[in-house]
């Protein structure tokens, strides 16, 4: 009987490709707690699996959870799915990491975390059930290496804590594609850590803003505290820094005179390191690919609207699809009328505009371009106007380039959309009327799309107001509507729980999310889930003045 059953094991696993693999560890995985009972039920298919892309056991998991899951997933949502503890998927994370080196998975930045996704190429030969080849590093172009770390970057602006790990990978892809002189040169210097990231820095701000240096508060918003970016910019200037020592960078100078808080690369390395990048430096016309979130890696996320705000951004989501835009477009045009949509999401901190506009740009299929108004407030002494009217133009260059009209945020627009000074004595006061009121034209005169988000719209200046065609109001969500969110975001709530929160406290969701964060992290520290007491005093610390510091009734 034994031997029967090897002989059909043999003959099934003759049968086995990879989905159906896959679906088998998958579904075998659900609650298992990847006990010794799982990993004996499904030890022919993870080996199967392992020996066909030559990845470990565990790999093999996690990717058959990730190939078989709707979106990105996190560690601690592989482990909630196998009911595994969560140490041990972070005892491997670096085989996951390693998953996301070899091109099999990729990295997905969410709102708040940093998870995971099969790629899109990888999934396409499982479904076909033919051989998966990744691009070979040695076939990588200096491009190619250079938009892999600019990703990185953008995803460190979102999340510091990953510096480690980004600076990792940056130096991992390099030693894969030392056939480059882009990577050859990086590599072989004396630099460390920081002084490569402060050079690619400099780099990225050159190809995509075509700037002609970068300043000391640009890289210092980007890098981590952590990594001792502070003591690094203060010995910049002297002549024992790495980067100025090997004429790697030096001060940018105007009309002879040297600005100790802006560098730019020097001659010798943009004819030398970056010959490679040569025609993507010098252009004028900029990369402007790279500039754009795609809309196929933002993950998808339900939203809770009250009545009112879902029949408003329903009726948006229908105006910007793309069978509908073109066509609203000519005809506004042929009636002489302009032809640029220019929205105002306005309301409370909290309550969804941002994610919004992020759900807008993955229903629609438009890449969104958004603008750093920090970044924007600190140049507007000196240089604004020019920066101003380069990033409209920029954006204009995206709208002819594409066949799907990108959307330009401007999120958190307080800074850019409040009254304007009338103070014209002030130098800063008259600088930033002037720049507001190259947006006000800029705005009269676009061609397409453009989303303001803002928290304060007592404060707008009324010219604002009025070049707004769609404002769209986000209120606080209504008991029946914050009831919906507490049900999704903790769903271990019985429903009278999850109306008492929604009656006792007037969350957002966005502090409703919160709550159920803490919640999971704390149930991840003291192996427990927390019981509605606990979900209550999340709520008092969460915002004290904003709760009607009701007692739930059916708490004792």
């Amino acid at each position: 009987m034994v031997k029967k059953e090897r002989k059909m094991t043999k003959k099934k696993l003759e049968s086995f490709t990879l989905a159906s693999a896959f679906e088998m560890i998958y579904e075998k995985s659900c609650e298992s707690k990847l006990s010794s009972e799982f990993f004996d039920t499904c030890n022919d298919t993870i080996s199967f699996v392992s020996k066909e892309l030559n990845v470990t056991p565990f790999q093999s998991i996690m990717l058959a959870i990730l190939a078989n899951s709707e979106g990105s997933k996190s560690l601690n949502d592989m482990s909630s799915y196998t009911k595994c503890s969560p140490i041990r998927f972070l005892t491997h994370k670096n085989e996951l990491d390693e998953l996301h080196y070899r091109h099999f998975v990729q990295w997905c930045m969410t709102r708040y975390s940093l998870e995971y996704c099969i790629r899109d190429e990888f999934m396409e030969a499982i479904i076909n059930n033919i051989p998966y080849t990744p691009k070979k590093y040695e076939d990588y172009t200096a491009y190619d290496v250079y938009t892999k770390i600019i990703k990185w970057i953008e995803i460190l602006k979102r999340d510091e804590s990953l510096y480690e790990e980004i600076v990792k990978n940056v130096r991992r892809i390099l030693e894969a594609t030392k056939h480059l002189t882009f990577s050859k040169d990086l590599l072989t210097s004396e630099m460390n850590d920081l002084a490569m990231m402060v050079i690619l820095l400099t780099v990225k701000d050159k190809i995509e803003n075509n700037s002609d240096y970068i300043s000391s508060s640009e890289i210092l918003r980007i890098l981590p505290e952590e990594s001792g970016i502070k003591s690094f910019i203060f010995v910049l200037n002297a002549s024992t820094c790495i980067l100025i020592k090997e004429g790697w960078i030096e001060n940018y100078t105007v009309n002879g005179m040297v600005e100790p808080d802006k560098f730019c690369l020097t001659d010798k390395v943009l004819e030398t390191t970056f010959v490679e990048l040569k025609e993507y430096i010098d252009t004028k016309n900029e990369t402007i690919s790279n500039s754009l979130l795609m809309p196929d890696v933002i993950v998808e996320k339900r939203m809770y609207y009250n009545e009112r705000e879902l029949e408003e951004i329903e009726r948006l989501t229908q105006l910007l699809s793309i069978d509908r835009f073109k066509d609203i477009q000519q005809r506004l045009k042929d009636a002489n009328m302009r032809t640029g949509f220019t929205c105002l999401f306005y309301g409370s901190p909290g309550t969804g505009k941002t994610e919004t506009v992020l759900q807008l740009s993955r229903k629609t299929g438009r890449p969104i371009f958004q603008v750093n108004i920090s970044e924007m407030k600190s140049k507007w002494v000196g240089e604004s106007e020019k920066k101003i009217q380069g990033l409209f133009s920029k954006y204009e260059a995206m709208v002819k380039k594409y066949d799907v009209c990108p959307i330009l945020l401007f999120n958190e627009a307080d800074a850019i959309i409040n009254k304007r000074s009338n103070n014209t004595d002030a130098a800063v006061d008259k600088m930033e009327n002037a720049c507001q009121n190259i947006i006000l034209q800029a705005m009269e005169n676009l061609s397409g799309i453009m989303i303001a988000t803002t928290n304060l719209s007592n404060n707008m200046d009324s010219a604002f107001e009025r070049r707004f065609l769609y404002k769209i109001c986000f209120d606080k969500p209504t008991v029946a509507t914050r009831k919906q969110i507490w049900e999704a975001m903790l769903p271990s709530l019985s429903g009278e729980e999850a109306r008492s929160l929604a009656e006792s406290y007037d969350f957002s969701g966005g502090q409703i999310e919160n709550i159920a964060r803490k919640q999971i992290v704390d149930s991840i520290l003291y192996g427990h889930n927390q019981d509605i007491s606990h979900v209550m005093s999340y709520c008092q610390s969460e915002n004290i003045r904003n709760s009607k510091n009701k007692r739930i009734g059916f708490i004792n």
